[in-house]
């Protein structure tokens, strides 16, 4: 403290006060960061809410700084980019996906044990493989100098071509796994053989499960899974099929884990032929990605169904939606693969 000082502290002190700090001051009166502001910015996002902050700042002459403070902290809005989801909903096919989440968890609760249930569950869907796996944008993004140009990837890719696989596992692992040739195409009649095969498959490699037909078989609604054919055969075969939320790709094992974790070990590799991309394809499945998947993949459905339900049948994915899952996820450690 200066020598000029000691006498101005010393006289305050006299008088009676005791505050060592800055007295509050008014400072500059605010011309921007007002009441009346805040509630206009407020109606603009209400009526269009991708504005951005320099289209607000533009249209009410406010500073960019204000305007951003106004948004984050006044009206504690972030911007968020939309999410594609598989198909705009309708109010009938959000209730049905909820209604039949909602059985399935009763169902399963029903069982004596739910965690055994999941165990007897064996699930599977197609997909396209090619011999050229092009990875994600996500994927693609690089660490850069600040203004430098952007790495650039082409959309497709000359010469590629791709096959058609069926994949089947259970909570161990592969059951059943093939390609159709370059002209098959998946039809109610192909894939009632499909299902012979993983009839045969499920009898040399889960014996305990096909001597006392105590599994379910679960897939999607496609087309050939959902003819009357295919169900006349289920029928007359005996086999119990675990009912699928349509319109769910969200709900189902291949589509939200399984696959793409093997597209995403595929992708930027070149194959010489459809006989090298099949057999690099088996050997991911089997070895790469190990029997957990597997078993996560089935375990997390059943949180998928709870999401789905809590959500009234919207889709959810990447939605943080609390929830209290049903059973810890049990632990495999045999696995069996095709």
């Amino acid at each position: 403290m200066s020598k000029t000082q000691i006498p101005v502290w010393h006289k305050r002190f006299k008088q009676g006060s005791d505050a060592v700090g800055d007295l509050p001051r008014s400072g500059r009166p605010r011309t921007a960061w007002t009441d009346d502001n805040v509630q206009t910015i407020k109606g603009m996002i209400e009526g269009d809410g991708s504005l951005s902050i320099t289209e607000i700042a533009s249209r009410t002459g406010i500073s960019h700084p204000i305007v951003r403070r106004i948004v984050r902290q006044d009206l504690q809005l972030t911007r968020k980019c939309a999410k594609f989801v598989p198909r705009e909903l309708t109010e009938a096919q959000k209730w049905t996906r909820k209604t039949m989440c909602d059985d399935n968890i009763q169902f399963l609760c029903s069982q004596p044990d739910p965690d055994e249930f999941i165990r007897r569950v064996i699930t599977g869907d197609e997909t396209w493989v090619s011999t050229y796996e092009t990875k994600g944008k996500l994927a693609t993004s690089v660490w850069s100098v600040k203004g430098g140009p952007r790495p650039k990837k082409p959309r497709t890719v000359p010469g590629q071509t791709k096959c058609m696989m069926t994949l089947f596992f259970d909570c161990r692992g592969i059951i059943l796994c093939e390609f159709l040739g370059r002209r098959e195409r998946v039809t109610a009649e192909h894939y009632v053989v499909t299902l012979t095969k993983l009839k045969e498959a499920i009898r040399k490699k889960r014996l305990e499960l096909w001597q006392g037909r105590n599994f379910w078989i679960h897939h999607d609604n496609a087309s050939p899974h959902t003819a009357d054919f295919t169900v006349r055969k289920l029928e007359e075969w005996g086999l119990k099929l675990l009912p699928h939320p349509p319109y769910s790709p969200d709900c189902a094992p291949c589509d939200f884990k399984v696959f793409p974790a093997m597209k995403k070990i595929l992708s930027e590799q070149w194959f010489r032929n459809l006989a090298a991309l099949q057999t690099e394809t088996r050997r991911v499945l089997k070895d790469e990605m190990g029997a957990s998947i597997y078993s996560d993949s089935l375990h997390e459905m059943v949180m998928h169904w709870q999401k789905c339900s809590a959500v009234n049948g919207e889709y959810f994915e990447g939605d943080d939606i609390p929830i209290d899952p049903l059973f810890q996820k049990g632990n495999s450690s045999d696995s069996d693969s095709d």
